[in-house]
């Protein structure tokens, strides 16, 4: 751990303690879940699937804003698990600060008692006084802001906006003014982005002065800080954005190989704003759903005869088999877990009959 003035230089995913998941799955209770409010978002970073409006378009990708009432109903469903959530995660698909009711709803959350920590993703390009006022009364407890760029062109180049950069600076500047310390904010800039524009081949890769100006900006006004790398963790979309896999992913950590089983379906649940459910944050298309907590309760998802059958097919090695699964290199560049070594020990302990591994999986290309 590297201190950088006030802030702690680490990527995220190491900011909590974890316990080796080969340890304690299958889990009773999911570790995180995530709720997309807002599937909109006001930039078009090149790497993201939100640039391509051909591939939305193409798969029928319905985008908007959450009902408050389904995220709460959300919410209260969780209640039926027999530990907390370790994290509620707001925001991954689109920019929830987009949403009117943002603050109304993490103070929901907040109050219900059933995560340790409620978590926002955002861009920052909303982060003014009001707003930010209303994050902290909210009591929110992480929020994590992704930069894209130094400067105003920049934006203009990667995420095809035209933006103040100093606003976003100013934005979090008033925010870790107003903050107690219950808040921790985290901030990170993307690496080897590249230009958004189809007809250029132009990768940003951060210069010894620019790595130098990000610390001294935002160090003193954020809790943690990270240069993140441009990984390919979106699949099936703006494939020539982001790089090729290289030996490390998107936090500098070792790939060591090729993973058969996605930790993320043994982990995680993710609502899109429609309600549908995918067991992973990184499911844009909207092809790896296991429910809808429009219709169904967030427990009965998690322990579906459909998610069983997914991690029962991870398990066995199947995940090149499965649709979307296949072209998806999220598993290796976006996290460290790792269950490959220990197929036979979880498919043993979810107790997976000869009878299930022989029939026929929904899952698998037939």
């Amino acid at each position: 751990m590297i201190e950088a003035d006030s802030a702690v230089v680490r990527p995220r995913i190491y900011s909590a303690k974890k316990h080796p998941l080969e340890t304690i799955a299958p889990l009773k209770t999911p570790i995180s879940v995530h709720i997309d409010v807002a599937s909109l978002c006001n930039f078009r970073c090149s790497f993201c699937f939100q640039a391509d409006t051909i591939g939305m378009k193409k798969v029928g990708l319905k985008r908007g804003f959450m009902p408050v009432t389904l995220f709460k109903k959300i919410v209260d469903d969780l209640k039926d698990f027999p530990q907390k959530i370790k994290k509620i995660k707001i925001g991954n698909h689109g920019e929830p600060t987009l949403h009117p009711d943002l603050p109304e709803m993490i103070a929901y959350a907040k109050n219900a008692q059933v995560s340790e920590i409620i978590e926002l993703f955002t861009n920052g390009s909303k982060l003014e006084p009001r707003l930010n006022a209303g994050l902290v009364e909210s009591g929110l407890q992480r929020i994590n802001v992704s930069l894209e760029g130094l400067s105003d062109e920049r934006y203009k180049a990667v995420a095809g906006k035209k933006i103040n950069f100093q606003s976003i600076v100013d934005g979090v500047r008033n925010l870790y003014s107003l903050k107690s310390s219950d808040l921790n904010i985290y901030v990170k800039i993307a690496d080897h982005a590249h230009a958004l524009s189809d007809s250029s081949t132009k990768i940003f890769v951060l210069s010894a002065e620019e790595r130098k100006y990000f610390f001294d900006t935002f160090s003193g006004i954020c809790d943690e800080i990270f240069i993140e790398k441009v990984v390919p963790q979106w699949a099936e979309t703006q494939n020539k954005k982001q790089n090729e896999l290289k030996s490390t992913g998107m936090y500098g950590q070792k790939i060591k190989h090729n993973k058969d089983v996605c930790p993320f379906t043994f982990m995680y649940l993710h609502f899109n704003c429609d309600g549908t459910v995918s067991p992973c944050t990184l499911d844009w298309p909207r092809k790896v759903v296991v429910g809808n907590a429009k219709h169904q309760k967030v427990k009965d998802i998690w322990f579906s005869k459909r998610m069983r059958q997914l991690q029962i097919a991870m398990l066995l090695g199947k995940r090149s088999e499965i649709n979307f699964c296949n072209n998806c290199s999220a598993p290796l560049v976006c996290l460290d877990e790792d269950l490959d070594p220990h197929k036979d020990e979880v498919l043993s302990k979810m107790y997976v009959t000869e009878k299930e591994m022989e029939e026929p999986n929904p899952w698998v290309s037939q």
